[in-house]
């Protein structure tokens, strides 16, 4: 609360991050779903993270837009030692097969273009 009534306090819409939804039904999100299931031998599970991403400013202008990674160990893991932790690290293998299972879906999306 401000107690002076010269100043007046707004909201600023430029700083709201806009939301869309994104298709499962795309040939990007079949491509990342066939390269997760040959690299990580795993379906593809869709979630929603609590973080904050640009990403929602291309979703806004009608473009699907995936955010994927690479898996976390079973002993980090638990432990919260995840993305943007105070001891953010993964396997030195599981950053080999992120590279390799990203670089797949960028070869096969161009193949396909």
């Amino acid at each position: 609360m401000v107690d002076d009534e010269a100043i007046s306090v707004t909201w600023d819409d430029a700083l709201v991050r806009p939301s869309a939804a994104v298709s499962l039904d795309t040939e990007a999100f079949r491509v990342i779903e066939q390269v997760y299931g040959e690299h990580y031998g795993v379906p593809v599970i869709p979630r929603m993270s609590t973080g904050a991403t640009d990403m929602s400013y291309v979703r806004a202008m009608g473009v699907s837009c995936y955010g994927v990674g690479p898996g976390i160990d079973r002993e980090d893991g638990p432990l919260g030692y995840g993305a943007h932790s105070d001891q953010e690290r993964i396997l030195e293998q599981e950053l080999y097969k992120f590279v390799q299972a990203y670089h797949e879906i960028v070869v096969r999306l161009a193949v396909h273009q």
